[in-house]
């Protein structure tokens, strides 16, 4: 009996509640809270709890990892769970809440954005180690898209109010899943149909890779609804992480 306990000793390895009693079992549950109610956990949507993520990140990162299989990516702007796979075969992709292109067109303009995004930041000097978000307005970003889908598909290019209802469409999706915001628009519009307001990009954005998404528009058995795009935490763009 003596050799069993022995062993037993010899083979422990501290449980994980000793990582978050450490942190504070009540700080640890506030941030797996945040990390699990959205896609994204920004470093604004709360300093204090994302900084606690940030001193402890191997713990968090230990914890999701044997519990739930799950990766998590942290860097100094925003932090992200990345799934791998689903568990509960009854559900189907409209059962989720996650971010989807639908159809080809809004994969195109979508496609658009992302070109548009790099070349405001070659415009403006754009890094994204800056602490402030790049921003643009709809009016520019508007004018650039038709210019794109002039020069690729000057045939059959559809009328300026369609082009501008499906964008609005589309920022509209991104701003529900928090990858855009309309930080300013015009006092006497009032509305985001005003191609004045100021549109801020939010760090998810640069989670998503054009090339990717381009591909799989030109797989002629390509699924018309494209699924999320979502760079792993290895190629995401930011300092030293994404």
């Amino acid at each position: 009996m003596a050799d069993i306990s022995e062993r037993a000793e010899e083979n422990f390895e501290p449980s994980q509640p000793d990582a978050i009693d450490k942190i504070g079992r009540e700080k640890f549950q506030v941030v797996l809270n945040i990390l699990t109610e959205s896609p994204f956990f920004y470093a604004d949507d709360d300093p204090v709890r994302f900084n606690i993520l940030r001193r402890n990140e191997a713990a968090f990162k230990k914890f999701f990892e044997k519990y739930f299989g799950w990766r998590l990516y942290v860097d100094s702007k925003m932090a992200r769970l990345i799934k791998d796979r689903n568990y509960n075969p009854a559900l189907r992709s409209v059962h989720r809440d996650t971010f989807r292109l639908t159809g080809r067109n809004e994969c195109l303009l979508f496609l658009v954005l992302l070109e548009y995004y790099e070349h405001e930041c070659d415009a403006q000097g754009y890094s994204n180690d800056e602490v402030e978000p790049l921003r643009f307005t709809y009016a520019d970003f508007l004018a650039f898209t038709r210019r794109i889908l002039n020069e690729q598909y000057a045939d059959q290019l559809p009328a300026d109010r369609e082009i501008d209802a499906a964008a609005r469409q589309l920022l509209k999706k991104l701003q529900h899943f928090r990858l855009l915001t309309v930080a300013e628009a015009k006092a006497n519009a009032g509305n985001e149909s005003d191609g004045n307001m100021l549109i801020e990009v939010l760090p998810g954005l640069n989670c998503y890779e054009g090339r990717k998404i381009a591909e799989a528009l030109g797989r002629d058995d390509a699924d018309p609804a494209i699924l999320d795009d979502a760079k792993d935490s290895e190629e995401a763009e930011g300092d030293e992480n994404e």
